[in-house]
């Protein structure tokens, strides 16, 4: 994948990653603010399109070194993920609108 679609790949997934989430909730809230909202947002997509370069370009024994040290910050704590209701949802209309069948 050429490194311009890993990019938007990235910036996609992030959008998406925050979209009805807790921290746009707070940016509501005025909790956090614009500059802290564009930072967290840079962040998540660099370190997002970090990870697909990786797994996507790199060489399958530099992802596998990659993904040994990302392993060493498992959450143990958090909860196992689920299918995100908001992401399907989306996902349904899109397939149900009548340009999503060009």
């Amino acid at each position: 994948m050429e490194d311009q679609n890993i990019k938007k790949l990235a910036l996609i997934l992030s959008a998406n990653c925050i979209r009805e989430s807790a921290i746009e909730e707070c940016q509501k809230k005025g909790q956090i603010n614009d500059q802290q909202i564009n930072q967290f947002n840079k962040e998540m997509s660099d370190r997002l399109y970090t990870f697909l370069t990786y797994l996507l370009q790199k060489p399958a024994e530099e992802y596998t070194v990659m993904m040994e040290a990302l392993a060493k910050h498992y959450p143990e704590s958090w909860e196992q993920p689920e299918l995100s209701q908001v992401i399907l949802q989306q996902q349904s209309q899109a397939s149900s609108s009548p340009s999503a069948h060009h």
